[in-house]
């Protein structure tokens, strides 16, 4: 574990964050800590960094386009699904590979987001 922060480090991490002049790293660089220990006074003094709103911006436009996309996809399937002719072999009644194939792709575009 690496040693703890001399209180007059940890004061100095704090001013810069306060002045707002230097990004994260380069207060890092500037004090000879790491970008970590300085995120972690950041959140524990109650100050955020210029660019976070960028960052959550562009990962909800991101998590926005995947959501549509997958929309996009299981409508294609349920369009496949339901066009296919014939979803049960006539000799035993057991499904159609091809349709278990498009009903577990129907299943598996949504398994982990809902």
């Amino acid at each position: 574990m690496p040693p703890s922060l001399s209180r007059q480090t940890r004061d100095a991490v704090v001013q810069d964050l306060i002045a707002g002049e230097l990004g994260r790293n380069a207060i890092a660089r500037k004090h000879h800590v790491s970008a970590g220990y300085v995120t972690k006074i950041a959140r524990e003094e109650g100050h955020w960094f210029d660019n976070d709103w960028q960052t959550h911006t562009g990962t909800e436009a991101h998590r926005i386009d995947c959501a549509a996309a997958r929309l996009d996809r299981e409508e294609q399937l349920m369009q496949d699904l339901l066009a296919h002719p014939q979803t049960s072999r006539q000799r035993d009644g057991k499904e159609t590979r091809a349709h278990k194939r498009l009903s577990y792709k129907l299943y598996d575009n949504n398994r982990h987001h809902s």
